[in-house]
């Protein structure tokens, strides 16, 4: 379940609370029910779950405890993935303090380490409550702010309704975006929270942003944009959209235009998670807010970028 309101640390004294040193430093987070990561995709390892598991088993944390993921999406990762698995299971609280995991990676409850350089190799699902406070966006960088802009054009590519309030809002983002964004993933996971079916649509523009990011060290949501505007021209060219629709979105949802060498990233393209036997998985849109799963074999797929 999502609640919009006001986050008090006092309120969670006897929860376990575990942010990163950015935000810890920022807002003065500290105690013995703290615990600071590093910030950023670092904290995403198998060391950091042992320590945090380390820190539990100290505190007697048990099953009918509450942990507190306060961060951004790196802290939600790692932290759901502890409580998914210390003592088979803790109470979670997600409260994203970035426009990022406001929007997308604090609901839905997926959980994530990388390992070997594969982005979000092993993970789970944990079911949780995310409380969206946006008075913490007051005080994050404009790139951060920036960032969030990519999972939200996701969105708008996705609804048609989203679409229209990201054009009210004339490249300024305001609470009910915000919102609308939240709660229109918050109804795919009701409706799938697996990932089995109609949620993977959420994975439009992530196949190729996850390779960019890797490679490029791109943050996560500049990368989306990429991706997406990577994946429209995919889409034209297996003819699930037209021209007209892929030029209207680029231009409306001001995606960037891409200079990089897509041939490259098709071996890390062959490691994405949700890849099955018949080749590498997209989530590609279609006109009218559509979208189309299919598989492309890495041949094909060179032909297509003309590698």
């Amino acid at each position: 379940m999502i609640a919009f309101g006001k986050f008090d640390l006092a309120q969670y004294s006897n929860s376990f609370v575990v942010t990163d040193d950015n935000i810890a430093q920022l807002y003065s987070i500290c105690g013995n029910n703290v615990f600071v990561l590093p910030h950023g995709e670092q904290c995403k390892s198998f060391a950091s779950v042992e320590q945090l598991c380390q820190w539990l088993l100290q505190a007697n944390a048990v099953k009918s405890d509450t942990i507190v993921a306060l961060g951004g999406g790196c802290v939600g990762d790692v932290v759901g993935f502890v409580a998914s698995i210390y003592k088979r299971g803790l109470n979670i609280l997600y409260v994203p303090t970035t426009l990022l995991a406001m929007v997308d990676s604090a609901i839905g409850g997926k959980t994530a380490v990388n390992m070997c350089g594969v982005k979000n190799a092993v993970g789970t699902f944990v079911s949780g409550d995310t409380l969206i406070d946006t008075s913490f966006l007051r005080t994050l960088p404009t790139q951060q702010l920036q960032e969030g802009w990519g999972e939200i054009k996701k969105y708008a590519m996705l609804s048609s309704d989203i679409f229209r309030l990201y054009q009210q809002c004339d490249g300024t983002f305001n609470d009910k975006l915000i919102k609308a964004c939240a709660q229109y993933k918050e109804q795919l996971v009701f409706e799938d929270r697996y990932d089995c079916g109609v949620r993977r649509k959420l994975n439009l523009g992530h196949t190729v942003a996850h390779a960019l990011e890797l490679d490029n060290d791109i943050p996560h949501g500049i990368a989306v944009e990429y991706g997406l505007a990577v994946e429209l021209q995919l889409a034209q060219k297996l003819g699930l959209a037209s021209k007209q629709y892929v030029d209207m979105m680029s231009t409306k949802l001001q995606l960037p235009c891409v200079s990089y060498n897509l041939c490259q990233y098709i071996p890390l393209m062959l490691q994405d998670k949700k890849n099955g036997k018949s080749g590498i998985s997209f989530c590609l849109p279609k006109d009218n807010f559509e979208v189309c799963e299919t598989a492309i074999d890495k041949d094909k797929l060179a032909e297509l970028w003309q590698c």
